[in-house]
């Protein structure tokens, strides 16, 4: 089925495997052009990786009671939803950092798929049968916590090496 395929792919959007990588390249390159917020993604993807596994363990909540299932169900707790909270963190600080950077129709473009993503990842965590909706929606808004407060603490200094 397309739609299976489709999921099982966008889901590794919020892997640390693949968000790992990609969020010291940010790093990298930022650091290269000389835009010193560039350790965001990488300090907020961190952050919000450790805060929601400590929430899984306090919350210890069980995954759904799932047959025939297209993924290996995983062996952590279900709520929050670490794929969905790790993408909306590196995917909304790249749209700030876009917002910051960029020519206002670009910027809007890097946000429109940016969000696209967050939202298609945690659906697809939903569609896969792995999360409930309320933990994907937990682990989009504690995204939102993590991203606003690194952005509070380590505001943006451009024209500095991060």
């Amino acid at each position: 089925m397309t739609a299976d395929l489709f999921f099982l792919s966008v889901t590794w959007l919020g892997s640390l495997y693949v968000l790992g990588p990609a969020a010291f390249l940010v790093w990298l390159l930022a650091r290269a052009g000389g835009y010193g917020a560039g350790h965001l993604p990488l300090l907020g993807l961190f952050a919000t990786a450790i805060t929601v596994h400590l929430l899984k363990l306090l919350f210890r909540r069980a995954r759904p009671d799932s047959l025939g299932l297209l993924v290996e169900m995983p062996g952590d707790w279900s709520f929050p939803s670490a794929h969905s909270a790790q993408a909306a963190s590196f995917f909304l600080t790249l749209a700030l950092l876009a917002s910051r950077t960029m020519s206002p129709p670009a910027a809007a473009l890097c946000i429109i798929v940016c969000l696209a993503i967050v939202v298609t990842v945690g659906w697809s965590r939903v569609y896969l049968r792995v999360h409930y909706p309320s933990d994907v929606l937990a682990g989009f808004l504690l995204a939102v916590i993590v991203v606003t407060t690194m952005h509070f603490l380590f505001p943006p200094a451009e024209g500095h090496s991060g």
